[in-house]
């Protein structure tokens, strides 16, 4: 088959992780004072570069649309036409509370942590990260699926991967996309452009950090990894109290 231009022309989507958020306060959801300013220096360096964007995307969580608030300043000022955010369920992460409390739900001995002493682990970052990775890892290998309220990772990722073909369907030959979600769904992407397994994907969630960008690049012929996880404009800060993970 010839290739044609359409095919050789490749459009962008930037996913940019949320800043960091209200770790070990009443409400996760919300940005904290570093999730702030990293949000602000993402959003600055890209209007210095001159990046445009045909379009602003976020998942419905305060978090991600906060992340999103200062790019889409920028585009008030310098594309008045396109500085609406538009919310696409699809970008939101996995309901990780959710996945905590059915942990306590479905523990048996050696593991009888009540619903409070999870919680309690929010204090800590550690001990809470590792809590938190072997309870993911038993989402992914199916101990959750059978309790009500729980999206099994089967359906997540399905959902990520039918938002991001609702991307590429409604904008194509040479767009640029500005998408502001979490480490999650990101996963997923990454995983959709270099087919990983779904232990590699949780394996690089791990490791995205807040306000990092990532990059695929897609036309008629299918997606590709362009940039995983880029700290560069907070690295240019100077500052490491802005390298942050959770």
């Amino acid at each position: 088959m010839v290739e044609t231009n359409e095919m050789k022309v490749m459009s962008e989507i930037y996913f940019i992780r949320h800043g960091q958020a209200s770790f070990g306060t009443s409400d996760y959801d919300r940005l904290s004072p570093i999730g702030i300013r990293q949000a602000r220096i993402v959003a600055d360096h890209l209007a210095e570069l001159g990046m445009g964007f045909d379009a602003i995307y976020s998942g419905r969580m305060k978090r991600q649309r906060d992340t999103a608030r200062p790019l889409i300043q920028h585009h008030k000022e310098l594309l008045p036409e396109r500085s609406q955010l538009n919310i696409l369920e699809a970008l939101d992460e996995y309901d990780s509370r959710a996945l905590l409390l059915a942990r306590t739900r479905t523990s048996q001995a050696p593991d009888p942590l009540t619903t409070a002493e999870v919680l309690a682990l929010g204090q800590d970052r550690k001990a809470f990260q590792a809590y938190f990775s072997e309870t993911v890892n038993r989402w992914l290998e199916g101990h959750y699926d059978k309790l009500e309220g729980i999206e099994t990772w089967p359906s997540f990722c399905r959902r990520v991967r039918e938002g991001v073909e609702h991307l590429k369907n409604h904008h194509g030959r040479g767009s640029r996309l500005a998408v502001f979600t979490s480490g999650g769904p990101i996963s997923v992407v990454v995983q959709m452009a270099l087919g990983l397994g779904k232990g590699k994907a949780l394996e690089l969630s791990w490791q995205i950090m807040n306000a990092s960008l990532t990059c695929i690049k897609y036309n008629a012929s299918g997606i590709s990894l362009s940039v995983f996880n880029n700290t560069t404009p907070l690295l240019l800060s100077g500052d490491p109290a802005l390298l942050t993970y959770r």
